[in-house]
């Protein structure tokens, strides 16, 4: 008997044209039995935990998959499904500090998280959070954390952390373990800021050339020793 995926797509009201034209594909792949919902309740924390309940109240259907309006996974994102973990995300990329950051995360000792090595194509990687925009939950997982998706704040109000880690942290705690698919790259559209994006390629380009200079000055090191 082939699974059941409840597929839900989080927007208020506009969704990518790629994505669309993806979902549709999906429908015709026939590897799993498909329900999919368009979910636009506010605040995105009450939307996550409304679809969480729905799922639940739909025991036929073995994982929960969550997409943002503004992510496309790649065409084959249903075979995250085949490794039958808890939590399993393809990798996302969110744009912060004028830097583009694979949500790939490790929590360091001082509770920071940072982000994992990405090359791409490596494989099945267990991690400490990954983010939500695109996201495979199992049953298993949703029924043993209540109200899963809430931020957390400090005792004056500051938020600690978002949806995202704040999840993966509470289902850690009871156990779970948290992996991302370096195979699976979504796209993500999103609104820049081009004075931003002129401004980290400007400082990358610098470092690269910082970079070439250093490497010439050590070939020019071993010329002269050899000299």
């Amino acid at each position: 008997m082939r699974k059941k995926v409840y597929i839900s797509v989080l927007n208020q009201g506009a969704i990518r044209p790629e994505l669309v034209s993806l979902l549709h594909n999906l429908t015709f792949q026939n590897k799993y039995e498909l329900m999919i919902s368009y979910p636009s309740e506010k605040p995105i924390a009450n939307n996550r935990n409304t679809i969480v309940q729905s799922f639940l109240q739909r025991p036929e259907f073995d994982y929960l998959m969550m997409i943002d309006n503004d992510i496309v996974p790649p065409l084959d994102i249903l075979n995250l499904v085949d490794y039958q973990k808890d939590i399993i995300a393809p990798v996302l990329f969110m744009y912060q500090q004028k830097a583009v950051i694979p949500l790939i995360l490790e929590r360091k000792p001082d509770g920071l998280y940072t982000t994992k090595p990405f090359r791409g194509h490596e494989g099945l990687t267990e991690c400490d959070a990954v983010g939500t925009g695109c996201i495979v939950l199992s049953r298993k997982v949703l029924e043993a954390v209540r109200k899963p998706f809430m931020n957390e704040y400090d005792a004056d109000g500051i938020k600690l952390y978002g949806l995202d880690i704040a999840f993966c942290r509470r289902a850690g705690d009871i156990g779970f373990k948290t992996y991302c698919h370096l195979d699976y790259v979504c796209s993500h559209h999103t609104e820049l800021d081009l004075k931003n994006v002129y401004a980290a390629l400007s400082d990358l380009t610098e470092h690269r050339d910082k970079l070439i200079e250093r490497v010439k000055l050590c070939e020019d090191d071993k010329d002269n020793l050899h000299s």
